[in-house]
Formats: structure tokens, C-alpha cells, sequence
């Protein structure tokens, strides 16, 4: 549900807020106040054209909706912005996510009525949904069998050459035969060889600092200078335990120094085959991966993508067997789903014509094409196009050749009887050309809507503004345009300036009976 509509900068309107209740709102005002403007506020966000919407209060036109669950925003001038929930969005990501929440019937929109895919969403909206979604699961399945059969083909195409370089690859790896975690290892053991004399020269300096430099016989002169004194104060005692621990580390360094000088021996022949390996793994890593992990992964893939190749004639055939099965079990839920649809579109048919000709439409004529596809299709094996004839001497057209009343008045019987709306749907020149009988039709059944929609209708006619849950009136004063929502004797002098443009007492009297008799 839309629950605060706000606009700034928008034509002749400067800034403006719409706030809406469940049910039905409704929309009324003078000719030229902004009334429209307001319906082509909610088509910006539906990827409407802005051409000449632009106001002269700033650089930029702002729309923000606010739903019971999103809040939607576009700008356009400056920096042109659209966004969901405060995210910049593409205009396209807002435009679908606004169809979610929202309807349009106008004649200066683009009307998504229009489009043959909302005209076969209408149309299975009638249908059983687990038909839709055998046929769903059947299509996806055969779409993928012939991925794959495509994919192996032109893989087949290549085969040899491919072949014959993953071979060449997987013996390059396996004859290095590299493991994870060896070039480390490796380079470790090297660096100690390439410095050699560094390190002969710095392990001897610090050994003959500890072991002849006379650092441990100095700590173990100091060892025996705190145990004696610890005799009288047991605090020496303390330290002279601390210092003994620190000895005995320092004497172990100093052994283990002396065993890391003997050791510490040059091997040049050790250091050439170290750096030769080195290379053999740098040489993988750079063709291969970064790591020698990624090598022995990149290994693997190309042995499961031989092995594959080498079986793929047994696949392919395997293949032709498994979509000759797919692509029956997608004819079947393909003509399931047809023959429901044809069923549908008999019943959809005959519940418009009653509907319309409540509407004002003498001997409608509403029918519903099915057009076969050359193959099946990700919806069915057909294309749903409505056709409409308003009246009996006109031949059934498509919904394009309606005017803007026209078609609101066909989304408003096929919203009825197909349920399939949007949360919020909103309604300008349904009242075009309309009065006296028809005028109360479409006002109940824009009031039967609105009991499982909020619906919002821009009028002139009173017995539509008088069956709302909420009847707003757009005032211009000057350059501001402000909107009210009316009640009490509010609304009655605005119903009965719609009755009959005057403030009598007659209006005003009709206007109480229109209220109480809704």
C-alpha cells in the first residue's frame, strides 16, 4: 500500500504531499490545479518519460513514494538518481521494483496493460498455478539438456586441439610433480645457502660473545654474588632464581650456536639444484595459478575436462536420447497448460463482455488470441494478445487503438475478474465521457476493487468521489499547489461543486444524499 506520496519541483508544482488510507482515494479538483501531475509523479518511478516535467523551482524534480514496505525516490535533472529504500538503483531495478507495489491506467503513460506479457499474466492469472509450474520445470529442463548438448558440441568441434593441450599441460605439471607449500620450503633452505658467510660471521660473533666474551661467566659470578647475599634477604633470593633461569638460556644458546657453526656448511651444488627447482615451480605458477595450490587445482580441472572429452561422442548420444524425452514431456505440459488456457480465455472472455457493457460499452466484443509460437517458449507454446471492439460496428483491435478512459475502464473489469493488480492501483480518466447510470457502475465496482486494493482514481464524477474511503482535493493558490483531504462539510461543497460547478442549496443537498446513500 502507498502511504505518503511527496513531489517537489514538478511543473507547476512546487512541492506537494499525497497521503493515502487503505480502500479508495480519490483525487478531485480544478481543471489545471495538478491533479494529473500527481498520476505522472507515480509514473516516473515506473520508468515514465520526464519530458517537460521539470519544474521552474530548481534544477532538479524529485518523487518520493513511501510504501508499507519500500520507499522509492527518482530525480531527474542534476544528478539524476533513482533509488530503492535510500540504494542508488538503475532506472530499470526501479521501474521493477515499483511494478511490485504499483498499477497505472492512464492514457499519457506507458501502460504496462499494453504489453503481451501482462496480457498473458491477466490471462493466467485464471489458471492453476501448479500448470504453470509443471510447464515452468519442463522448459527449464530441456533448456539446459540443450546447453549442454551445445556446449559439448562445439567443445567436440575443437576436440583434437583441445585435447591435445590439455595432455601436454597435465604432463608439464606432473612431470614437476609439485607439492603444496614446497616453494616455501624450498626458498627457505635456499636463502640460508645464498648467505652463507652472513650468517657464519654473525652466529660466530654472537657465540663468541656468550661463550668467550666472558657474558656467561659474568651471570654466573652474579648468580653466586645473589645466592650469598640471599642468605640474609630472601628478596636476593628471588632474583638470584630469575638470573639462574636466565643463565641456564644463555647457555643453551651458546651450545646450540656451537652446533649451528658446526653445521654451517657450504654446498653449491645443493644451491644450483635448489635454484633450478625454483624455477621449474615459478614457471607452473606464472602458466597455471598464483600458488602451487592453484596449479594442482587447475590440474585436476583439466583431467575431469579430458575425461570428458574423450567420452563425449558416448555423451552426446546420450544427449540426443535425454532432450527427444525432454522435449516430449515439454510438448505435453505445453499443450496442458494451452488447452487451460483456451478454457480461460472463453471464460475471461464472456465475464468481460458483461463487465463492459456495465461500463458504458454497448455490445462489446472482447477476445483473447492465442497465437502459436514456432517453438515452445519460456511461457508456453503460444502468444496471449487481447483484442477489444467498443462498439458493434467496429472489428476487435488491439487494447493499443483504446483511449485513455477506454482502456482504464477494460483494466478495471479485467482487474476484477483476473485479481491479478498490483497492491496499489491508480486510475486517471476512467471517468472520461461517462454519466448518469454507467457513472454509478463504475463507481461500485471501483468501490469493489478497493476492498482487496487500495485504489486511487483522479475524477470528476461525484458518485465515484463519493463512495471514497478518503477524498483529497488538489487546490492551486498562486504558484503553490497544496493538497487536502476533506471531510464533513468540506467534502459536501466539493461534491457539490462536482455536481454541478455551484454552491446551491440544491447541489449541497445532493451532495448529502450522495454521502449517506454510498
Amino acid at each position: 500500500m502507498l502511504l505518503r506520496l511527496e513531489v517537489q519541483n514538478l511543473a507547476v508544482i512546487r512541492e506537494a504531499v499525497l497521503e493515502l488510507s487503505p480502500g479508495l482515494n480519490v483525487l478531485t479538483g480544478e481543471t489545471g490545479a495538478g491533479k494529473s501531475l500527481l498520476v505522472d509523479a507515480l509514473s516516473l518511478l515506473l520508468g515514465g518519460k520526464a519530458e517537460g516535467l521539470l519544474g521552474p523551482f530548481g534544477d532538479s524534480l524529485l518523487v518520493t513514494a513511501f510504501f508499507q514496505e519500500r520507499v522509492l525516490s527518482r530525480r531527474v535533472g542534476g544528478r539524476s538518481t533513482p533509488r530503492v529504500d535510500g540504494e542508488v538503483v538503475s532506472l530499470k531495478e526501479l521501474q521493477e521494483e515499483a511494478e511490485r507495489w504499483l498499477s497505472l491506467h492512464a492514457q499519457h503513460t506507458a501502460l504496462a496493460l499494453l504489453s503481451p506479457r501482462r496480457q498473458r499474466e491477466l490471462l493466467d492469472a485464471l489458471l492453476s498455478p501448479s500448470l504453470l509450474a509443471a510447464y515452468a520445470e519442463a522448459y527449464a529442463h530441456h533448456q539446459a539438456l540443450l546447453g549442454e548438448k551445445r556446449a559439448l558440441e562445439e567443445a567436440l568441434r575443437a576436440k583434437g586441439e583441445r585435447e591435445d593441450l590439455l595432455r601436454f599441460q597435465l604432463k608439464e605439471i606432473a612431470e614437476v610433480h609439485p607439492r603444496p607449500g614446497e616453494d616455501e620450503e624450498l626458498e627457505r633452505e635456499a636463502e640460508r645457502l645464498r648467505h652463507l658467510e652472513t650468517l657464519r660471521e654473525r652466529a660466530g660473533k654472537a657465540y663468541a660473545l656468550l661463550a668467550q666474551g666472558g657474558a656467561v661467566d659474568r651471570l654466573q659470578g652474579a648468580v653466586r654474588e645473589l645466592r650469598a647475599g640471599g642468605r640474609h634477604d630472601p628478596a636476593l633470593q628471588a632474583l638470584a632464581r630469575d638470573l639462574e633461569a636466565a643463565l641456564e638460556g644463555a647457555q643453551a644458546v651458546a651450545r646450540e650456536l656451537e652446533d649451528y657453526l658446526e653445521g654451517l656448511e657450504g654446498d653449491p651444488e645443493r644451491l644450483s639444484a635448489l635454484e633450478a627447482r625454483l624455477a621449474l615451480l615459478e614457471r607452473l605458477k606464472r602458466k597455471y595459478g598464483p600458488t602451487l595450490e592453484a596449479v594442482l587445482a587447475y590440474g585436476e580441472r583439466a583431467r575431469a575436462e579430458l575425461a570428458a572429452l574423450e567420452g563425449g561422442e558416448e555423451r552426446l548420444w546420450e544427449l540426443e536420447g535425454a532432450l527427444e524425452e525432454a522435449k516430449a514431456a515439454l510438448l505435453e505440459a505445453g499443450e496442458a497448460l494451452s488447452k487451460a488456457r483456451q478454457e480461460a480465455a472463453q471464460r475471461l472472455r464472456e465475464g468481460m463482455e458483461g463487465e463492459l457493457a456495465e461500463l458504458g460499452f454497448p455490445h462489446p466484443r472482447f477476445r483473447v488470441d492465442l497465437k502459436p509460437l514456432p517453438d515452445p517458449g519460456p511461457f508456453g507454446l503460444e502468444e496471449v494478445a487481447f483484442r477489444f471492439a467498443p462498439n458493434p460496428h467496429l472489428p476487435p483491435a488491439p487494447l493499443s487503438a483504446l483511449s485513455g478512459g477506454e482502456l482504464s475502464r477494460v483494466a478495471l473489469a479485467l482487474a476484477l475478474l483476473t485479481g491479478a493488480e498490483a497492491p496499489t492501483v491508480v486510475f486517471d480518466e476512467i471517468d472520461t465521457g461517462l454519466g448518469g447510470e454507467t457513472a454509478w457502475k463504475v463507481a461500485e465496482r471501483l468501490a469493489r476493487l478497493a476492498q482487496t486494493r487500495q485504489v486511487l482514481v483522479v475524477t470528476h464524477l461525484p458518485q465515484i468521489a463519493a463512495r471514497a474511503h478518503r477524498h483529497l482535493r488538489v487546490v492551486k493558490e498562486g504558484e503553490a499547489v497544496r493538497v487536502e483531504a476533506l471531510e464533513g462539510e468540506a467534502r459536501v461543497r466539493e461534491l457539490a461543486r462536482l455536481l454541478s460547478g455551484q454552491y446551491t442549496e440544491a447541489a449541497l443537498s445532493h451532495a448529502r444524499l450522495l454521502l449517506e446513500t454510498r
